[in-house]
């Protein structure tokens, strides 16, 4: 393993305190995929504006162990609205839980620079299932929506269907509850989003493959969206 990184293109995911005066950065990099790093006296250091979430960032570190020690750090803020700073957290533990330390995917990482940019504009519901999409299917967790789970028949536009998170549309009846028609599905295969059924149903299927993978773990991001939820 290296020992020694230099300007290494990065973004935090998560920050929490260590010791008395020293920070643990979770980071998403472009050629070494999540890392922590160690900011030593990171609380007192004049770079202390640029370990939070959401800045592009060009880091150095260098170590043997698993938890590096950051060099050298460098960057600027990236203008996210306030609105977007609970769905981008959620998209920071999604990508904490599910991306294996140190498993390189820079596909992953221009996805997520991208997801960025439209949280300093636009981030719509659209963008949030696109990417869950993206991440699920890039980690090996979508099953292959296309296909019925059993007979591995083309979804038809006519047909119903259950989703099962470990295999995938199992067919069944019209009038079973939860049925999703092979329309939707097709629909949703072909990224059309701007369908509010469509987005509906993409929620409903991420959300069940996501907290089958998570093995019973909760999100916090999604603990404090039901509690500002419930103050309105």
């Amino acid at each position: 393993m290296q020992t020694r990184v230099i300007d290494q293109p990065a973004f935090v995911l998560h920050r929490r305190d260590w010791q008395n005066s020293s920070l643990i950065l979770d980071l998403l990099t472009l050629d070494f995929g999540r890392i922590s790093v160690l900011a030593k006296a990171g609380k007192r250091s004049k770079s202390q504006a640029l370990f939070q979430p959401f800045y592009p960032l060009v880091i150095s570190w260098s170590g043997r162990s698993e938890l590096k020690t950051l060099t050298a750090i460098d960057g600027s803020a990236m203008p996210v609205d306030e609105k977007q700073y609970l769905p981008m957290l959620y998209v920071n533990e999604l990508i904490i839980a599910f991306l294996p330390v140190q498993e390189a995917s820079p596909e992953l990482f221009r996805l997520y620079s991208d997801l960025l940019d439209n949280a300093g504009h636009d981030l719509s519901e659209m963008h949030l299932r696109a990417f869950e999409r993206s991440l699920m299917k890039m980690l090996g967790y979508l099953p292959d929506t296309r296909v019925e789970a059993e007979t591995e028949q083309a979804i038809q536009a006519g047909g119903y269907y259950h989703f099962i998170a470990s295999s995938g549309f199992v067919s069944c009846h019209k009038a079973d509850r939860n049925a999703i028609s092979g329309e939707l599905i097709i629909a949703w295969n072909q990224g059309q989003y701007e369908s509010r059924q469509v987005l509906q149903m993409a929620k409903t299927v991420m959300r069940c493959i996501i907290d089958f993978n998570l093995h019973g773990k909760t999100l916090k991001s999604r603990d404090i969206y039901r509690q500002i939820k419930s103050r309105t």
